[in-house]
């Protein structure tokens, strides 16, 4: 068991599955901004129809997605290129937005054809959603991380901020709460008289009286 807990904890800590838990957690921030931006629209004050309110929902939570899994999923800095990173990450948002929105558009019809409560069709609607974006995320975490925002992607200026966790420190290293570990400073000799390298401080000649 201790074995285990040892190799959960060492796989927990790897810059990769940090990274990974990371654009999960982002992906949660952006589903929940979809889910609700699409339930306002669509549910709530009727803007359109469900493809169109799928449009506008993924849209905006696009501009989030991408800051935070840019700045803070790979911590990369630096000016934004327009054309190796944003228009790649809205190229392949449109794609999941093409996939969702036909998703929804075939939810919303055979919705219609179980039942004409509009809480069943809201439901299917919300649940397209959210299952097609399921099924393209790892894909979009693999593109991201070699060809957007990973370390064989830096031009310029720009650079990865390492984690408090991976910052080495001269003469120390960080524990597992990120803090420094200072390396033991060798105390001072005093030669004194003697030029052999032995003490001679107070302390010590008085002690051998």
């Amino acid at each position: 068991m201790p074995g285990l807990t040892s190799r959960v904890s060492d796989l927990r800590n790897r810059p990769h599955t940090k990274r990974l838990m990371k654009f999960a957690a982002v992906s949660v921030i952006s589903t929940v901004v979809t889910q609700t931006v699409l339930f306002l629209t669509y549910d709530v004050i009727t803007l359109s129809s469900a493809m169109v309110c799928n449009v506008i929902a993924t849209s905006v939570a696009t501009v989030p997605a991408y800051w935070l899994n840019r700045t803070w999923t790979w911590g990369k800095r630096g000016k934004s290129s327009a054309l190796r990173e944003i228009a790649p990450f809205w190229i392949i948002s449109f794609v999941g937005l093409v996939l969702s929105t036909v998703a929804v558009g075939i939810a919303a019809h055979n919705a219609d054809q179980i039942s004409h409560l509009h809480v069943v069709r809201t439901l299917f609607v919300q649940f397209a959603n959210l299952f097609t974006y399921g099924l393209i995320w790892v894909g979009r975490y693999t593109v991201f991380n070699k060809f957007l925002f990973g370390e064989g992607t830096l031009r310029g200026d720009q650079r990865i901020v390492a984690a408090p966790e991976a910052i080495h420190f001269a003469g120390g290293h960080a524990d597992g709460n990120g803090l420094a570990e200072a390396a033991p400073v060798p105390l001072p000799v005093d030669q004194g008289e003697n030029g052999d390298g032995s003490a001679s401080g107070p302390g010590i000649q008085a002690a051998s009286r």
